[in-house]
């Protein structure tokens, strides 16, 4: 069951964000430096199984992961409840003896993943453990030692089998931080906008950006906030820009269906003084992101954003597409009047080129930038990762939006400083820029071609691909391009 040194574990995971699971836990592990052995790490099961090297090291993990449930000390698992009771009976003396000393309480909990047990079940199930040596009384409330006993039936809804898949027999140790997901809630939130990132993927980001107290954190799309109330959650001191004066000072339209317009307390910073938090956050400032006016040192240890798409929000830079007016003498005239500056279409490949040559000059060595890479799935390959000769692929992990797009979550870390005439090489594909284009030509297409989009690139309610489930050979694919449309 576990290694001299190691004791094995059972992470049971959210059912959703099923891509975001391994680069979660190990940028955390990363970050608190706890060596991890791999046991079984299933592509879409809602389960892991690893083995630690101690309690404490299963606790630090599970202090900021937002993707698993609850962890365990595994005492047994196998294919039958057969299986099952050998492997508990194989158990070392030293492993279970502490849990079931007459000084500890104890309780037996059945649980089932894709099928509801009747009562007369759970309890036939709880007395074949009847030879496991409790000398404790019971406590169904709050016991010392409390056993789970985990049947998985498959992810199927409509083919549930008679026997289990896989059965599990662990102690519970520790929950995951899954209660902050309706803490940050943004129903609560005192100031959001239309694009406003969910609580559960903000903290995600922060994980993948390895976040740690004391460090400096930046979000260069900031928008109303969202990313840094996460990562000041983590302990980071964070600040950020927008080219949007309405949106920094919460001047737009309400979002909020109830609500008519902004009130006097709506702002970033109520944001993060809403959760104890303003301490940590330093300003947010009215920026184009195309023209930075910050000194070209390394100070940043973490970048994480959500640059806009041009889906819900527009893509804008400073700029003008007229041509400057010169007097006679063919000098350009200059005005004493106010200037506001225009602004034009800020394309979606000059958003990431700007956005990864700004991690490539202000990320420390070691730095993380997490970003989110909007793509059309069928156009979709590893060579649209926008990359520089500085910064290294950690993570890509996919959330799919509709049945033709998705938007995948990019970690890349800085490994050197870049040398001269390296500041601004970052290597950005043209398809990126075409992905507003190709996103509502997608909206044109026949029922007939969303239903053969939708074979090639299913999905359920976790939003994520189901491929796996598919037969080969069954699937009929088209091409979307403006012949088709």
């Amino acid at each position: 069951m576990c290694s001299q040194t190691f004791r094995r574990y059972l992470l049971w995971c959210a059912n959703e964000h099923i891509e975001f699971r391994i680069p979660e836990l190990m940028s955390i592990a990363q970050m608190f430096n706890i060596p991890i052995k791999w046991i079984d790490k299933p592509k879409e099961d809602p389960y892991v199984i690893l083995e630690m090297q101690s309690e404490d090291d299963a606790r630090k993990l599970m202090s900021r992961s937002m993707l698993v449930r609850s962890c365990y000390e595994l005492w047994g698992q196998g294919d039958t409840e057969a299986e099952l009771h050998s492997n508990i009976k194989s158990l070392p003396e030293n492993l279970t003896k502490p849990h079931l000393v007459h000084e500890k309480t104890f309780m037996v909990r059945v649980e089932s993943f894709n099928k509801t047990l009747r009562l007369s079940e759970k309890l036939k199930k709880i007395e074949s453990l009847s030879y496991l040596p409790f000398k404790g009384s019971v406590n169904l409330k709050n016991a010392d030692t409390c056993l789970h006993l985990i049947e998985y039936y498959g992810l199927h809804p409509n083919l549930i089998p008679e026997a289990p898949y896989r059965i599990f027999l662990g102690r519970w140790v520790v929950e995951g931080q899954r209660e902050l997901i309706d803490k940050y809630s943004l129903k609560r939130r005192t100031y959001i906008g239309s694009t406003s990132m969910d609580a559960q993927l903000s903290f995600i980001m922060a994980n993948y950006a390895k976040v740690q107290p004391g460090e400096v954190v930046v979000d260069p799309f900031v928008g109303t906030g969202s990313i840094l109330v996460s990562a000041a959650h983590c302990g980071a001191y964070v600040w950020g820009w927008d080219i949007d004066y309405l949106t920094l000072h919460a001047r737009t339209k309400p979002t909020r269906h109830s609500q008519k317009q902004r009130t006097a307390g709506e702002s970033i910073s109520s944001n993060l003084k809403q959760y104890g938090l303003e301490h940590r956050y330093m300003d947010v400032v009215v920026m184009d992101n195309a023209r930075p006016f910050w000194r070209g040192i390394p100070y940043v240890d973490a970048i994480i954003t959500d640059p806009p798409y041009g889906i819900r929000e527009s893509t804008e830079r400073v700029g003008t597409l007229r041509e400057p007016k010169s007097n006679e003498e063919g000098t350009i005239q200059q005005t004493s009047a106010p200037h506001f500056p225009s602004k034009i279409t800020y394309s979606l490949s000059d958003v990431f080129r700007d956005l990864i040559n700004f991690a490539a000059t202000h990320l420390v060595i070691g730095g993380r930038l997490v970003f989110w890479l909007p793509v059309i799935r069928e156009d979709y390959h590893e060579s649209l990762i926008p990359s520089h000769p500085c910064l290294e692929l950690l993570f890509n992990s996919e959330q799919v939006l509709t049945v033709h797009s998705s938007r995948r979550l990019i970690t890349l870390y800085k490994t050197r400083h870049p040398q001269k005439g390296e500041t601004a090489i970052a290597q950005v594909t043209d398809l990126t820029a075409k992905f507003r284009e190709k996103f509502f030509q997608a909206s044109l297409m026949t029922k007939e071609e969303r239903a053969f989009m939708k074979s090639r690139f299913p999905r359920d309610k976790r939003g994520q691909g189901l491929g796996y489930r598919l037969t080969e050979g069954k699937v009929k694919v088209i091409k979307m391009d403006a012949a088709t449309m």
